[in-house]
């Protein structure tokens, strides 16, 4: 089986940990200053390639996923779809079989106004 692991991150190299002064709170569920030991290894060991998503492409990714599904994802549980649209057309891969993982459903109205706001622009 031809198996690809993706992960979306903005500052992690296979060979040292960064640790982060400030944190953004959009999607605060994915939000740590510092990659923890195990997941670290495991990352090191499992991960292919790893790429950075904007705000305003998760707000599309969640406006996606209720357009399709007809269900709110929180910002974190949606970052595996704006992850794999990116990565999907920067490499220029169609016609295969892709799963992307999605969860979470902590939603505000305040954010869901500023997802709402948003999502065009990451289209």
């Amino acid at each position: 089986m031809n198996l690809k692991i993706l992960t979306v991150i903005t500052k992690l190299s296979k060979n040292e940990k960064s640790r982060f002064k400030r944190l953004g709170i959009f999607a605060d569920g994915v939000a740590v200053k510092q990659i923890g030991k195990l997941p670290f290894a495991l990352t090191k060991k499992y991960v292919d390639s790893s790429l950075l998503v904007t705000t305003d492409e998760i707000c599309a990714s969640i406006k996606d996923l209720y357009d399709e599904t007809r269900t709110i994802p929180e910002p974190a549980g949606a970052l595996s779809l704006a992850g794999i649209k990116k990565y999907l057309s920067t490499h220029n891969i169609s016609n295969k079989n892709i799963i992307c993982i999605f969860c979470g459903a902590n939603m505000n109205f305040d954010r869901l106004r500023h997802v709402s706001e948003r999502q065009t622009l990451g289209s």
